[in-house]
C-alpha cells in the first residue's frame, strides 16, 4: 500500500520516537523506567494514554506556572493566571494539546533561568509566606507529575512501536507522538531544576512534602 506524504511523515516520527527512547532516556536518572503495555487495540490504547497524559501534563504546566509567577511580576502574574485559567478548562485533546504546547515552552525556559540564578535563595526567602507555598505545591506538583510521566512515556512509545508497520493505524497515534516529546522533555526539565529549587527551599525552612507515582498532585486554580 502506498503510503501519503502525511501518513509518510507520521511514520517517519514514529520510527525516531521508538528508535531513540533509550538516548532521550539516558540523560534522566532515576525518573527513567517503569510503564505498562498497550492493549493491543490501538483505538482503546490511544484513548487510555490521553486520559492519563492530559491530566498530567495540565498538573505540569499548571505547576510550572505557579513556580514562575511567584517571582514575576504584578503584570506578568496577571498573563500567567489567564494561561492557568485556559489549561485548567481545556478539556478537548486538541485544544489541550495546543495549550499545553504553547505554556510548556514558555516556562521551561523560566524555569531553567530561575534555577541557575545566584539569587533565587536570596528570592526565595524574600517572597511571602503565600508564595513560598506556592513555589512549594508547585515543585511538589511537577515532580508528581515527572514521575508520572515516567511511567506512561514507556506505554505511548510501545503504542507507537505496535502501529509503525499497519499504515491504516499510523494517523491514530498522532495525539501520542505530539505529547511524547513534552513528558520527555518534562522529565528532564524536572531532573535539571527541581533539586535546585528543593535545595532553596529547604535552605529557607519552606516545607516541601515527600512525592511519590502513588501520592496525589494538589489542585492549583489560582496564582499568588
Amino acid at each position: 500500500m502506498k503510503l501519503s506524504r502525511r501518513q509518510m511523515t507520521i511514520a517517519a516520527a514514529v520510527t525516531l520516537l521508538t528508535g531513540t527512547a533509550q538516548a532521550q532516556f539516558g540523560n534522566l536518572g532515576g525518573l527513567i523506567g517503569g510503564g505498562g503495555k498497550p492493549s493491543g487495540d490501538v483505538d482503546t490504547d490511544v484513548k487510555n494514554f490521553l486520559g492519563k497524559s492530559i491530566n498530567i501534563e495540565r498538573t505540569l504546566n499548571a505547576a510550572a506556572l505557579a513556580i514562575v509567577a511567584a517571582y514575576a511580576s504584578e503584570a506578568d502574574r496577571a498573563k500567567l493566571q489567564g494561561s492557568l485559567d485556559e489549561i485548567n478548562k481545556a478539556t478537548d485533546p486538541k485544544e489541550a494539546d495546543a495549550k499545553f504546547q504553547a505554556v510548556s515552552e514558555s516556562t521551561s525556559a523560566e524555569m531553567k533561568k530561575l534555577a541557575a540564578s545566584s539569587e533565587l535563595s536570596t528570592q526565595t526567602q524574600g517572597l511571602s509566606a503565600a508564595k513560598q507555598k506556592q513555589v512549594a505545591v508547585g515543585v511538589g506538583n511537577f515532580l508528581w507529575g515527572a514521575l508520572q510521566a515516567k511511567d506512561l512515556v514507556p506505554t505511548g512509545q510501545a503504542v507507537m512501536k505496535g502501529v509503525s508497520g499497519n499504515p491504516m493505524n499510523i494517523t491514530k497515534v498522532i495525539p501520542v507522538k505530539d505529547a511524547l516529546p513534552r513528558l520527555v522533555n518534562a522529565m528532564s526539565l524536572a531532573a535539571d531544576t527541581i533539586p535546585q529549587f528543593v535545595k532553596v527551599m529547604q535552605g529557607a525552612n519552606i516545607k516541601v512534602a515527600e512525592v511519590s507515582s502513588s501520592s496525589k498532585e494538589e489542585k492549583i486554580e489560582s496564582l499568588q
